[in-house]
């Protein structure tokens, strides 16, 4: 009987440094255990042992396509100040994972806080960041090696202003989050107090970019070799116009592509008796406040 208790008691303890493990790696029972095993169930031996097997399994998994991930949003909720970062994987399954989700979050938080390191970029400028006092480096490796795919940053980017606010929105959410597909428009203002107010009434236009995806703002932020080559295709499609007329037929095609390309030209999607632009003249004027529209991103995965 003594004997029999004795055994419980190391099978016991066999289990808690394997829990132990897990808690500090990540990594599953089955690599714990042998973990353990290789090392004498001595910890720091297994962590090091496990981080080396995690490497090389990371390695091989670097060169492989990422056609999946995210889009991940912290701290939208200030309107003010927030982050964006894009970070892919190979499927659709695993940019569902709850740890990749996490990770999103996780890494999305600490680029946000850092003011060390610039407001965009990709992976390249992020090689001191840390995770909750880890290396980002470790964290992706970690990671890759617990989900067996390959993770890559794409990239991120800081929003920061005194004079303007930002509207976001995220279609499709997987969490409070993270989507594949976000948008974010960039509004200036006289009144930052009285704009944070009219956040749901603006929340639209953010919406019109996610579903609309317009290639500018207005006209002068659409790129003019976009505009020729619409002019030369108008050209082709009314080769046998007589030439007096195909100006002002040019003219009229080319200002209706302009609407429909351009943020502030389309039709409100909630109300096409409206353009984007007269929807948002209508809020500057009845809450006596002036806005403009002064940037947006679209992303997607």
């Amino acid at each position: 009987m003594i004997i029999q208790q004795k055994k419980l008691v190391i099978k016991m303890s066999s289990m808690e440094l394997i829990k132990k493990l897990r808690d500090i790696t990540g990594s599953g029972i089955v690599d714990c255990k042998k973990a353990l095993s290789e090392n004498n169930e001595d910890i720091d031996a297994s962590v090091k042992w496990l981080r080396e097997k995690g490497i090389l399994k990371a390695q091989k998994k670097q060169d492989r396509e990422t056609n999946e991930g995210v889009v991940s949003f912290y701290n939208n909720s200030s309107n003010t100040e927030f982050t964006v970062c894009k970070i892919k994987c190979e499927t659709d399954f695993v940019a569902k994972n709850k740890d990749f989700l996490n990770f999103a979050e996780d890494l999305s938080k600490a680029i946000h806080i850092d003011n060390n390191i610039n407001n965009n970029g990709t992976d390249k400028d992020l090689s001191d960041l840390k995770i909750k006092n880890k290396p980002f480096s470790d964290c992706i490796t970690d990671l890759i090696s617990k989900i067996g795919e390959n993770i890559q940053l794409v990239s991120y980017k800081k929003y920061l202003s005194k004079n303007s606010i930002f509207i976001t929105y995220l279609h499709n959410k997987y969490n409070s989050n993270c989507s594949k597909i976000g948008s974010v428009v960039e509004i200036s203002t006289d009144n930052i107090d009285t704009a944070v107010k009219l956040v749901d009434e603006l929340k639209i236009i953010a919406m019109q970019i996610s579903a609309m995806k317009p290639m500018g703002i207005d006209e002068s932020s659409i790129n003019s070799k976009i505009l020729e080559d619409e002019k030369d295709i108008i050209l082709k499609q009314i080769n046998n116009v007589p030439d007096d007329k195909k100006n002002k037929i040019i003219e009229g095609k080319l200002n209706k592509f302009i609407k429909e390309n351009t943020l502030l030209g389309q039709a409100l999607i909630t109300d096409p008796k409206k353009n984007v632009g007269s929807y948002l003249n209508e809020i500057s004027k009845k809450n006596n406040i002036t806005l403009n529209i002064v940037s947006m991103d679209l992303y997607n995965i």
